[in-house]
């Protein structure tokens, strides 16, 4: 198998090494010429690496062995140049509280040791470049594709009926099959035909659709890859049960799981889809039909495979099989995505893109993904080398060569856009990828082109690379922030990659020394062992070992770590020697029963990502958090036992993410350094949502009210405001002081406050202009405020949507707006829960003229009444 040329790791350390950083660190280090001539060899390489792609597709001879060699050499480049980058950071930051490790004896043994890697790092790529002419590479200019030829289509969000094409007397007759009334408790409709026909979309179409509504419950599952013999039962129960919502299935028996399924779909008519079955033992069907015949009579299960004898196994006699699409709607297909509607075209382009349609033998994901690269093209030529690829030519009936022709997408991608495609081969067949997460990970590795534009950050120009791959159907979407890969573009990534991005699983045997990239989705306790050593730069588990040992094995086996995510894993204590891990950039601990961190990890100077989401005994931050200068998203909601925030959060003026923020109590902290309210003063760049809590807890009143601390978050989206005096009366006079400081930027969203003990709200909120200073604000709960009697005049907010009122007491009234305003423009919902004393919320003799209209107003609740659903 083919080893993927390594165009970004070269590309990513040419970057480092022109940078003035890079040019101080050679100097203070005395490698300057070293680093020079590093970069000199590096520049050559990249030169000829498309010619080496080239050759590779070509199998010439001795290619794989040059490329294998090369990617170690630039790998091990990587490496050495953090390592430079680390010990300069650690040394000229925080030399003070590290001074021993940085004694001059161990300044000289670093120096050394680091020269001897360059050297020998040097000598080995000077033997790669030399093999160059042996080999007859020839250099080529690798050309990078501008946003501007790349934006010609809007990508589509979610499977619409117009994605459907030439399908119709299909699911017409599928949807038959679901209405029939048989006497069955349960039948099987099995769709056949080989991959990329579009078997998944076709279900996808009829599942949505208002006409099989008449089931009462309605799941799916992919049982990808499940071929031979082998096949638990209890693993296709998992699935199905954590499709249908339901939690902590791990640990359970079959006889428990049984029980759980039972649970659900007992005496209820159902429709269950298994989407690409492959395993073909009879008696494994017959053991999980016998689980699902407790529903109700009628109830049906869509199976998609590529084997007929799957549908016979499943007792479906007449399966529906798909054959290819005509020339008809093969045109039809290719049309909708290669042009833009009113598109007036070349007689040249229409008449080769005839040909290429049906050169593609009527298969939907190959014709998707042709039109998808040719959508930006509109020279003749570029059309004409697509009609007369080889893969293209030789596409065989029966689905021969697909593979082929779907990398005319991969090569068409440009070199940074490569790497991130066949990174999410990371994750199983069928996952539903976060996009947020997979694009930290992007970072991690390095694998983000730097924007000119200094305003551009690094995660927006991920979500740009993730549009993208949506755009050219290398991705699909699963959801508003969730895309995967179609089996077949999952096989093709693989194929790209080859050993270095591990999936493990049962049944692999061995660790090849190539991988890089690993992930574990179930216990393989032996194949943890097997990866010690190994230069593994990803780790993803999501899988709970209860042998805490092997977690710990997790922090001290892999020094080459970019990203380590043991998110669920059951972790109780984090070892200290994670601090040894000085590669990190990302780190997931999420949902896990650890509570405190060590501080061992505030010498993780490279870190940019630290997810402790749900870490619910958590009871704080490490004192110096403030150390880590290079992070950017420090995930801690739903830490629900955080007491404080640590002196010196606000040094990280480069976080984008920090869900909670936690005013400390001075009282039995006394060991700690508590950060106060004003560290977010200088947080900027954060986004997302932010939840300040423990607002009685502010000490610094009168400098908080003149603080303006959020004011200037032009990013931040949504805002929760919380005071949590549990019962308590305390005082309320510092309330409103706190809450002038707290006025948010004019693009907030969503604002929550909970808890308020003032009188009135503050200034900012009474504003008779409120309207225009945040004429974006679409969502307003407010909770337990009982002492305010006046409203803010909410009516003048024109992007208002939900207003959610509960608890206020005291309220008498709204404040009066502009006459001229009109009054809730947009307000779809409005619910006002105890609320004994409100009079109005506008005036009265206003309504009939100057009133709200209510035109989008779906949900009203009542104002009187004790309680309020707050769903």
């Amino acid at each position: 198998m083919a080893d993927q040329i390594p165009f970004g790791v070269v590309e990513h350390i040419l970057t480092k090494l022109g940078s003035k950083a890079f040019q101080e660190i050679g100097s203070m280090y005395g490698v300057p010429k070293e680093m020079t001539k590093l970069k000199d060899n590096l520049d050559v390489i990249k030169g000829v690496l498309l010619d080496a792609e080239e050759q590779q597709q070509q199998k010439t001879r001795g290619i794989e062995a040059w490329v294998q060699k090369l990617k170690g050499a630039v790998y091990d480049a990587d490496d050495l140049l953090d390592d430079y980058a680390t010990h300069y950071l650690q040394r000229g930051g925080f030399a003070r509280q590290v001074s021993d490790f940085f004694s001059p004896v161990n300044q000289v043994v670093f120096r050394f040791k680091m020269s001897h890697r360059l050297k020998d790092i040097n000598e080995r790529l000077d033997a790669i470049e030399k093999k160059i002419p042996m080999l007859n590479l020839i250099p080529r200019d690798i050309v990078l594709h501008t946003r501007e030829e790349r934006s010609g289509r809007e990508t589509h969000s979610f499977l619409l009926p117009s994605d459907i094409v030439g399908r119709e007397e299909n699911k017409e007759e599928i949807i038959r099959k679901l209405s029939s009334n048989n006497e069955e408790i349960l039948s099987v409709v099995a769709i056949v035909g080989f991959g990329g026909l579009g078997k998944t979309t076709l279900t996808q179409s009829v599942y949505n659709d208002q006409r099989v509504k008449h089931f009462q419950y309605k799941t799916w599952v992919c049982i990808s890859d499940d071929s031979g013999d082998g096949l638990d039962v209890k693993l296709w129960v998992k699935k199905i049960l954590k499709s249908m919502g339901v939690q902590d299935v791990e640990s359970l028996t079959l006889d428990g799981l049984k029980d759980k399924l039972h649970e659900k779909i007992s005496q209820k008519k159902y429709l269950l889809v298994l989407d690409d079955v492959w395993n073909e033992n009879p008696g494994k069907w017959y053991e999980l039909k016998k689980l699902l015949m407790v529903g109700a009579r009628g109830s049906k299960i869509i199976v998609t495979t590529r084997k007929l004898n799957v549908a016979s196994i499943m007792e479906d006699k007449s399966p529906v099989s798909l054959k290819g699409l005509g020339e008809k709607e093969s045109w039809a297909l290719f049309s909708k995505f290669a042009f833009r509607e009113q598109e007036i075209l070349k007689p040249e382009i229409v008449e080769i893109g005839e040909e290429i349609a049906k050169m593609c033998k009527g298969v939907p994901l190959v014709i998707k993904s042709l039109a998808m690269i040719l959508q930006s093209k509109r020279e003749p030529g570029q059309w004409l080398s697509i009609r007369n690829n080889k893969n293209l030519l030789s596409l065989g009936d029966e689905n021969e060569n697909v593979l082929g022709v779907l990398k005319l997408s991969y090569d068409n991608l440009s070199t940074h856009l490569r790497q991130c495609f066949t990174y999410c081969a990371l994750f199983p067949k069928d996952y539903e990828i976060e996009k947020k997460l997979v694009v930290h990970l992007w970072i991690a590795q390095g694998y983000i082109q730097s924007s000119n534009d200094n305003n551009e950050q690094v995660e927006d120009i991920g979500d740009q690379y993730v549009e993208e791959l949506l755009s050219r159907s290398l991705l699909e979407k699963a959801g508003t922030n969730h895309f995967k890969m179609h089996d077949l573009i999952h096989d093709l990534a693989q194929s790209i990659v080859g050993s270095e991005i591990l999936v493990l699983r049962s049944d692999v045997n061995n660790i090849p020394e190539e991988a890089r990239h690993v992930s574990l989705f179930e216990e393989i306790n032996p194949m943890i062992k097997a990866l010690k050593g190994k230069p593994i730069r990803t780790f993803l588990c999501k899988y709970s070992y209860k042998d805490s040992t092997i977690v710990n094995s997790f922090f001290s086996c892999f020094m080459c770590l970019r990203a380590l995510s043991l998110s669920c894993t059951g972790i109780k204590e984090v070892p200290g020697h994670l601090g040894k891990l000085s590669h990190l950039r990302y780190l997931d601990l999420s949902y896990n029963e650890f509570k405190v961190l060590p501080n061992a990890i505030t010498r993780l100077k490279n870190l940019q990502t630290l997810k402790l989401t749900s870490c619910k005994r958590l009871k704080g931050i490490p004192d110096n958090i403030g150390e880590l200068i290079n992070l950017r998203h420090l995930e801690n909601d739903s830490c629900y036992n955080l007491a404080h925030m640590p002196h010196g959060i606000g040094k990280l003026t480069l976080l984008r993410s920090l869900p909670l923020f936690v005013v400390g109590n001075d009282i039995g902290l006394r060991n700690h350094k508590i950060g106060s309210l004003s560290e977010l003063k200088g947080l900027n760049q954060l986004g997302g949502g932010l939840c300040i809590s423990n607002l009685q807890n502010v000490r610094d009143v009168e400098l908080v009210s003149r603080g303006e601390i959020l004011k200037g978050k032009q990013y931040l989206q949504s805002l929760r405001l919380e005071w949590n005096r549990r019962g308590q009366d305390g005082e309320y006079e510092g309330d409103k002081s706190v809450m002038e400081g707290l006025q948010p930027h004019r693009h907030l969203k969503d604002i929550f406050i909970e808890g308020y003990g003032g009188t009135e709200f503050p200034s900012w909120m009474m504003n008779d202009g409120l309207g225009s200073l945040f004429p974006y604000l679409i969502e307003i709960e407010i909770w337990e405020c009982s002492r305010c009697k006046i409203l803010p005049p909410f009516s003048e907010l024109p992007s208002l949507k939900s207003l959610k009122l509960d608890d206020m007491k005291e309220a008498v009234e709204l404040k009066e707006g502009s006459l001229t305003t009109p009054l809730f423009p947009s307000l779809e919902s409005l619910k006002l829960c105890s609320m004994p004393k409100l009079k109005e919320l506008w005036r009265m003799d206003l309504l009939a003229e100057e009133g709200p209209s209510f035109s989008h107003l779906s949900k009203h609740f009542g104002r009187g009444g004790s309680t309020c659903d707050h769903q």
